[in-house]
């Protein structure tokens, strides 16, 4: 079997085991107590940092550091060495004794923190040693940081491609990799071996091949610290966290379910067997029989009823009697045993309000299905919807009445609360009668009208007077206000054509066209002026008469041979660039709203953008969003396209920026929604209910709590300021 190691930071009996980090190295003590091999690579060592001290730079590059691969190399340039120093099995010797790890040297004098690289869209980890021998101690936070700065984006990478793969189980027997035995034939056991601690171990093992494993806990510690900053990991227990997948966690905490559970089937039955029948325990052999009939070996039946037997597990075999027996395997036992029971017991309580969540976010999605619905038939029809409330919830697959009950009364709330609605119910039916109230009198007058025909329309009449006497009651400001003034406006300022039809049938600009008016004018008043002078030096006004339809018909002519006819044409050619570009960005934002703002969605949280996350998402959808846009943008730069994707977006959005005094690292400076979502009260409401659950587990930390208060209150009291 394979040898047990002890270096790993996940694969040993006892939670939280990734240990808090060391933030000094020693300087070498006794350099004659080392191998040859650990001096030279001692002496390399200090000759870089030397090197990286006199360079003077203000920022600290792991690739300058000395790497774990680069080592062979290092070593065949040391003439002094013989073969047998430069093997690998003396490289390994050499590695364990400057990490502290051998019976002669126990304290680290080379500190090892990988980073990663992207070579050809893969990522590459190196292990940077870390010795610089110049002061009796050296801190090693700094070099820490400089890694881990380094690998940051590409850590985030990671953690995001890990989100995307489904977690793959055996067939059967799922926990067999939770125990291993050592070349004694001990078996060992942990319950943390799924965890993405085990993981990312295993990762960084790989790149150490063939001279590890060397401990690298803090690089561990940093990537699962960042992981929680970005709420892409859920901690089950301390040295326990697993990464989140994209959508429903749901399955993810059945399958760790399973695996522990199948682990511990494995691992403790043998050994509370032997153990029962060496004291006589029957009544103890019987029940774990019993116990072990009932749990399958198939992981497909072992995540369904693995959650049903939680109980029974937990009561045979938390109640052993490990207080009358002694040695140090029945002590291992026990505590394997309590851990995994812990742990157990943390992936039932998260599944138990994943499935709570899961059932949320369905009901959540009936009831936008819902409302789209009623919205888009009032509009279209302009008559009542008919919703059979039990013939739609058919989709949650409830099982007691009472729930049904339940759910069916948080959708006549919701809806009521948003549109004109009228509930009907009786023993066999349930059904609710709404409208979008934006629309309503012309509801009515078309339902009259239909109602002339055809008689179920008649008995729609009533329930249309009832609706309208609840939302008077409730003194609802949306009753008839359809925004047909606003949609009018809209369309007289993207239309050209429509803008000419609206202008008055005589106007001055259409007079100019076939007349110049101040010529014509000016020419009539002068010669006007002329004639009455002339009769006055004369003096005689019979020539005032035909001297005035003298200079009318002048001024006439003069007022026609000056027209202007050129200048209706030139304001069109004017106008008509702008209008384009605007259509063209209402099309773009069209089109990506479908990808953006999608209407079926696993978690309101999805809905949810700050500017990076926005940028990113755009980035991963871009090739779809192209396809549908004209050919002409399909051939654009991508970089191009998705900026003009971006300001499309933004110009359907909603923008809340948090106030500088409030916020908070690691957390967005704005929020960005949807302006059709952001205008109904359902979505601010379940928004809203959301930032609550989350701020409930923040309630003794005062900064967390002011950030998500400032977003309920906006969402709750001050949307209208985002609206205008």
């Amino acid at each position: 079997m394979e040898p047990f190691s002890e270096l790993g930071a996940t694969e040993n009996s006892h939670l939280g085991s990734v240990s808090e980090p060391t933030y000094f190295i020693s300087l070498p003590k006794n350099i004659a107590s080392y191998s040859l091999t650990s001096q030279a690579i001692l002496e390399e060592l200090r000759v870089r940092h030397r090197r990286l001290e006199m360079h003077g730079s203000a920022e600290i590059t792991p690739t300058l550091f000395l790497t774990l691969d680069l080592i062979p190399e290092l070593l065949s340039k040391q003439v002094h060495l013989t073969d047998t120093h430069r093997s690998v099995s003396a490289i390994k010797e050499a590695l364990k004794e400057l990490a502290g790890l051998t019976e002669h040297n126990k304290e680290p004098v080379v500190y090892f923190y990988p980073f990663i690289l992207q070579v050809d869209q893969k990522l590459i980890f190196r292990v940077s040693m870390i010795s610089p021998q110049i002061n009796e101690k050296t801190d090693i936070v700094p070099f820490r940081r400089s890694c881990f700065k380094y690998s940051i984006d590409l850590v985030d990478v990671l953690l995001k491609n890990r989100s995307n793969q489904n977690l793959i189980l055996d067939d059967e027997n799922p926990g067999a990799n939770l125990t291993r035995a050592d070349q004694k034939g001990n078996v060992y056991f942990f319950p943390t071996k799924l965890s993405f601690e085990s993981e990312l171990e295993s990762i960084v093992r790989k790149s150490m091949e063939p001279y590890g494993p060397l401990p690298v806990k803090d690089f561990i510690l940093d990537v699962i610290t960042r992981g929680k900053e970005m709420a892409n990991l859920v901690e089950i227990v301390p040295g326990y966290h697993f990464v989140l997948p994209s959508g429903s966690h749901h399955p993810e905490y059945a399958k760790h379910l399973a695996v522990q559970l199948d682990g511990l089937k494995q691992y403790a039955f043998p050994f509370l067997k032997r153990y029962a029948n060496e004291y006589h325990y029957e009544s103890y052999i019987e029940k774990l029989n019993g116990l072990e009939s009932k749990l399958p070996i198939q992981t497909e039946e072992l995540t369904k009823q693995g959650p049903l037997l939680l109980q029974e597990v937990t009561e045979i075999l938390g109640n052993f009697p490990f207080e009358k027996l002694s040695g140090e395997e029945s002590k291992r036992v026990q505590n394997g045993i309590q851990e995994s029971l812990i742990i157990l017991q943390k992936l039932s309580r998260f599944l138990l309000e994943q499935e709570k969540e899961d059932a949320e976010d369905e009901l959540f999605s009936l009831i936008q299905l819902l409302s789209t619905k009623i919205e888009e038939n009032t509009k279209n029809t302009l008559t009542l919807t008919k919703l059979n409330l039990y013939a739609e919830i058919k989709t949650l697959n409830l099982k007691s009445d009472s729930e049904k009950k339940k759910v069916i009364e948080r959708i006549v709330k919701t809806l009521s609360d948003t549109y004109g609605c009228l509930e009907m119910k009786e023993e066999n039916f349930h059904i609710l009668f709404a409208l979008d109230q934006k629309y309503l009198s012309k509801v009515e007058e078309n339902t009259f009208k239909l109602a002339k025909t055809n008689p179920e329309f008649r008995n729609e009449l009533p329930i249309l007077d009832q609706i309208r006497i609840i939302l008077k009651n409730r003194s609802d400001v949306s009753i008839d206000k359809e925004e047909s003034i606003t949609e009018t406006k809209t369309e007289e300022e993207t239309d050209p054509i429509s803008q000419t039809k609206s202008e008055p049938r005589i106007s001055f600009s259409a007079l100019q066209e076939k007349f110049h008016v101040p010529i014509g004018v000016f020419s009539f008043l002068f010669l006007s002026s002329i004639v009455t002078v002339v009769s006055l030096l004369l003096g005689s006004l019979d020539y005032i008469g035909s001297g005035f339809f003298i200079s009318f018909f002048v001024g006439l002519v003069l007022g026609y041979l000056y027209r202007k006819d050129d200048k209706p044409k030139q304001s069109f050619e004017k106008q008509k660039p702008t209008i384009p570009k605007e259509n063209r960005i209402l099309s773009i934002a069209k089109v990506a709203e479908v990808f953006i703002y999608p209407k079926k969605f696993n978690s309101i949280a999805e809905k949810v953008y700050d500017s990076k996350r926005l940028r990113n998402h755009i980035e991963e959808c871009v090739e779809d969003i192209k396809l549908q846009l004209p050919s002409a943008d399909q051939k654009k730069d991508t970089n191009k396209i998705v900026a003009e994707i971006e300001h499309a977006i933004l110009q359907i959005s909603v923008v809340m920026k948090i106030p500088e005094a409030i916020q908070l690292k690691n957390r967005s400076k704005e929020l960005i929604l949807s302006k059709a979502d952001f205008r109904t009260i359902l979505f601010r409401t379940q928004l809203a209910e959301y930032y609550r659950k989350e701020a409930s587990l923040y309630k003794s930390d005062r900064d967390q709590m002011d950030y998500l208060q400032f977003i309920i209150r906006e969402l709750e009291f001050g949307y209208n300021k985002y609206l205008k």
